[in-house]
């Protein structure tokens, strides 16, 4: 049996400069080609990017006090959010 996981990446642009990932969400266990998470199950990790994201601008923030960075809206990071899946054996 294989165990399926999604979650979102949203890449934060420079100076930031990084990939940042959503927490994962296991949507299906069995054997079947294809399958793929709901929308629901896509957008329920959302929260999860957005507390990332913000937290990867703040990092940077911290560490570049003289070239700081407006983290982007949640409006903008769903749009540009990037959905990735995985499968597990």
């Amino acid at each position: 049996m294989s165990d399926y996981y999604v979650w979102i990446e949203y890449y934060a642009a420079a100076p930031v400069s990084r990939n940042v990932k959503s927490n994962e969400l296991k949507y299906f266990t069995g054997h079947q080609h294809g399958v793929q998470p709901t929308q629901e199950q896509v957008d329920d990790l959302q929260s999860s990017l957005t507390n990332n994201v913000t937290t990867a601008y703040e990092d940077y923030n911290a560490k570049n006090p003289a070239n700081l960075a407006a983290a982007p809206t949640n409006d903008a990071i769903t749009q540009a959010r990037v959905v990735k899946t995985r499968s597990a054996h």
